[in-house]
């Protein structure tokens, strides 16, 4: 009696244990999400910039017999940083911003610089680029980066003086169009500046890929900022969406099923 009574002891002690515990991530898992929502959009109402977040789940690993799968949630913020002024074939240029090396991260210690008048690309040294036009035209390239300076080859295609001087114009160099749809003079474009990744088997809403490759669904919470809000107030910009969290646990079935965590709070929750 005295053994069984310390089983069934011990049982509901590791039972709660384990509650606990998991109870303990989840609610850090929120919390990690909730901060980095509420960044982004602080960004959008310091910057006075529009702000996209991209969330989407991945596949680390597929279930095999002697290892389970692994999904992983994700996601970017994306700060609108300016627009293409000219497009010229793979190359998109802003010719009213300064794109430097520091900016189109570019590795410094490389030895060889990227300056010669008809450009060299970096191939190892892909950016994602994201077209921000609006809420609905948002899509992701990859490109490399190369420095050209078309004041020696095009001098109508950029600002100019009463003196004409050569103005090293640095360029975007496009390489994989993605789901952008192509580049147009007038797009807007973004970068990214903050991620996120979360725990293994905890993803952004019960959609995820089922195998290795397969294409992840995206979801997007856009801030906008508002033009007659000042950058201190909670109206300064717009867009309190949330998204939900779930969980991938066994089911009865034995494979992992998505169960919902909890849903993120909204952006201007306890800002004052």
């Amino acid at each position: 009696m005295v053994v069984l009574i310390m089983g069934i002891l011990g049982s509901i002690t590791v039972g709660g244990y384990r509650a606990m515990q998991r109870g303990m991530e989840e609610r850090g898992v929120m919390e990690n999400v909730n901060h980095f929502i509420r960044s982004a959009y602080r960004r959008a109402q310091i910057d006075r910039q529009p702000v996209a977040v991209f969330f989407w789940n991945e596949m680390l690993r597929a279930e095999t017999d002697t290892d389970p799968m692994i999904v992983v949630g994700k996601a970017v913020a994306v700060r609108r940083a300016g627009r293409i002024s000219r497009v010229s074939g793979p190359q998109l240029y802003d010719e009213f911003s300064d794109l430097d090396k520091d900016r189109l991260i570019v590795d410094t210690n490389d030895e060889e610089e990227d300056n010669s008048s008809s450009g060299s690309t970096e191939k190892d040294n892909l950016v994602p680029l994201y077209k921000m036009n609006s809420r609905s035209g948002c899509g992701r390239s990859l490109v490399s980066q190369t420095t050209v300076n078309v004041s020696t080859q095009n001098k109508d295609t950029l600002l100019s003086s009463m003196q004409v001087r050569e103005i090293p114009c640095y360029a975007y160099v496009l390489q994989d169009a993605g789901t952008s749809g192509g580049w147009q003079a007038g797009d807007a474009y973004g970068l990214e500046f903050e991620e996120i990744q979360l725990p293994h088997n905890y993803i952004f809403g019960s959609s995820y890929p089922k195998q290795a490759g397969g294409r992840p669904q995206t979801t997007m919470i856009w801030f906008d900022v508002s033009l007659n809000s000042g950058s201190g107030s909670a109206g300064g910009a717009t867009g309190n969406s949330t998204i939900q969290v779930y969980s991938l646990r066994p089911g009865e079935s034995g494979t992992l099923e998505p169960q919902v965590v909890a849903s993120s709070d909204k952006p201007t929750e306890g800002i004052h």
